[in-house]
């Protein structure tokens, strides 16, 4: 596959959702140049970073290297990465270095239809923006002969952050790949039975039980603007389509 490239089916002006019915990703062999290239900054930066925030943590993550869409199926392959590495691209406004930043969303519709969207605590990378739950790849979702559980990603994801039920979640088939920028978001959509008022009461009884909750409050949305100014591109993409969709 060319690198980073969408072969079938990706909108003409490089930034919108696509519809798939299944995801084929894995962890290919090797490391990210990156991070060796410039290791003396990344240090440099991460020392500064975690002297500002005590919640940083330089684990293991995955980044999408190259990516296709064949029929119905989107394929990637990511390369592994440490967070510190990550960070610094992050922050360095995203230089190109042959990576996308990919990972799974969960678009978590109530019974009247709002979706769930939640704000990290202080001190979080993403702090201070508004989105789906999500996170990165990490060693949990890949298996031992490098196949990705974007599934699992999302269920995981999902538990870490409000504690919801995922076996009470009827997720709809096939996903909603959006490509913003440096961002490629894999959502799946997942029913819930409850309403908008008492998912959001579920999870903020999740906050207030956890000792080190992930989020700092949650909220739902019934259209973009009800979402707010918070939601990052990627995200709003992927809300317009659960919108337009009903």
């Amino acid at each position: 596959m060319a690198s980073n490239e969408i072969e079938v089916g990706w909108p003409a002006a490089g930034a919108g959702v696509v519809a798939v019915g299944q995801c084929r990703l894995r962890v290919l062999p090797g490391e990210w140049d990156y991070a060796h290239l410039n290791a003396v900054a990344i240090d440099a930066h991460w020392a500064r970073r975690t002297a500002e925030s005590a919640l940083l943590f330089n684990g293991r993550v995955f980044l999408l290297s190259s990516c296709a869409i064949a029929g119905a199926c989107f394929e990637g392959d990511f390369v592994a990465a440490d967070f510190k590495s990550f960070l610094h691209w992050r922050e360095c406004g995203h230089p190109e270095a042959g990576v996308r930043d990919c990972f799974g969303a969960s678009l978590i519709v109530s019974s009247d239809g709002a979706v769930l969207l939640g704000r990290p605590r202080p001190g979080q990378v993403n702090s201070g923006l508004l989105y789906p739950p999500s996170g990165f790849v990490d060693r949990s979702d890949v298996a031992a002969d490098g196949g990705i559980d974007i599934a699992g990603n999302m269920s995981r994801e999902i538990v870490e952050e409000t504690g919801l039920d995922v076996g009470l979640l009827r997720w709809e088939e096939g996903f909603r790949i959006a490509l913003s920028g440096p961002h490629v978001a894999i959502g799946r959509v997942a029913r819930s039975r409850m309403s908008a008022n008492d998912l959001r009461q579920a999870v903020l009884g999740h906050i207030a039980r956890d000792e080190r909750p992930e989020l700092a409050s949650v909220d739902t949305a019934r259209s973009l603007d009800e979402a707010g100014p918070d939601v990052p591109a990627y995200a709003r993409l992927l809300l317009a389509s659960v919108f337009a969709s009903g």
